[in-house]
C-alpha cells in the first residue's frame, strides 16, 4: 500500500474510534468546519496545531486564529465552536487529552 493510502487509512481508523460526545470529536468537528485560505500551507497549520498542544490553555485564541484563516467567520464555524461547549479551556483540553490517551487504536 502506498504511504498516502496508509496515512489516510490510519487517520480514518482514528476518526472512527472517537466517541461521539467526546471533546476530541467536538474539536475535530470544529477543524472540519474551518476553511483556510488557499495560500495557507500544511506546515503552517501543523505549527499552529502543535502550539495548541504545547499550550492547551490557548484554545480560545487558537480557535479564533483558525476561524480567521480565510478572513471569513462562517456560520458553520460559529456553530461548531458553540457545540464545543467550552467553559474552561484548560478543563476542556485536559478532558480531550485524557480521551486521546485512552483511545484503543
Amino acid at each position: 500500500m502506498k504511504l498516502e493510502k496508509f496515512f489516510l487509512a490510519q487517520n480514518m481508523a482514528f476518526l472512527i474510534s472517537i466517541p461521539p460526545e467526546s471533546n476530541l470529536r467536538k474539536l475535530l468537528s470544529f477543524c472540519l468546519a474551518t476553511k483556510p485560505r488557499e495560500n495557507t500551507s500544511g506546515p503552517d497549520l501543523l505549527k499552529m496545531t502543535c502550539e495548541l498542544m504545547e499550550n492547551p490553555s490557548n484554545l480560545p485564541y487558537w480557535t479564533q486564529d483558525v476561524m480567521g484563516l480565510d478572513l471569513d467567520y462562517s456560520t458553520d464555524e460559529w456553530k461548531a465552536l458553540g457545540e464545543m461547549g467550552i467553559k474552561d479551556a484548560r478543563q476542556f483540553m485536559a478532558a480531550l487529552l485524557y480521551e486521546l490517551e485512552n483511545l484503543d487504536l
